[in-house]
């Protein structure tokens, strides 16, 4: 039994590693363009702190975006209340994308302040969680597809934050330490 799950476990990772290896091939070996070892140096040795402002920034935007949100659905459900006096029904709810790239938000901000300690320790499972706030934005940028007005346009942009981060992430990524 302990091997069953040692093999579904093996096999996770592995599919975790071999997405990774593919992209430090193309997005860093592969790349004509590479940073100078000083710069790779100075972002491996700041990225703890570089994660830091990143959550609490995400954080703080998701608080903003919580308190925007409760503010336009009064504001909606008193334009409703005035639309129903002339005999027409408005109604704008925030709906479940709202509440998509809300959590969102927060997930990216939880996971780049559990970045905080490992980065500064220099272990690679920090490195690994800032790869997952990329991987978490991309699929944010898929399910705004279904956002009428965002669509096709949030998921480029989506992808191209993407492949800037991921430039920049396995450019340091041999500095970090199992």
């Amino acid at each position: 039994m302990s091997d069953k799950a040692s093999a579904k476990t093996a096999d996770f990772s592995s599919k975790t590693l071999g997405l990774e290896q593919w992209l430090d091939e193309t997005v860093n070996k592969k790349q004509p363009l590479q940073l100078p070892i000083g710069v790779r140096k100075w972002l491996a040795e700041n990225a703890w702190w570089l994660s830091l402002i990143g959550g609490v920034l995400s954080l703080w935007g998701a608080w903003s975006f919580w308190q925007l949100g409760h503010y336009l659905s009064g504001f909606n459900q008193a334009v409703n209340e005035v639309a129903r006096l002339y005999g027409t029904n408005y109604s704008t709810d925030l709906g479940v994308m709202w509440y998509v790239a809300l959590a969102g938000m927060v997930i990216e901000g939880v996971l780049l302040l559990l970045a905080v300690s490992p980065l500064k320790s220099m272990k690679k499972s920090g490195w690994d969680l800032l790869f997952y706030v990329s991987l978490v934005n991309i699929v944010v940028g898929l399910v705004y597809i279904l956002v009428p007005g965002y669509g096709l346009g949030s998921l480029i942009g989506a992808l191209l934050g993407a492949a800037i981060s991921w430039f920049f992430l396995f450019q340091i990524r041999s500095r970090f330490a199992k």
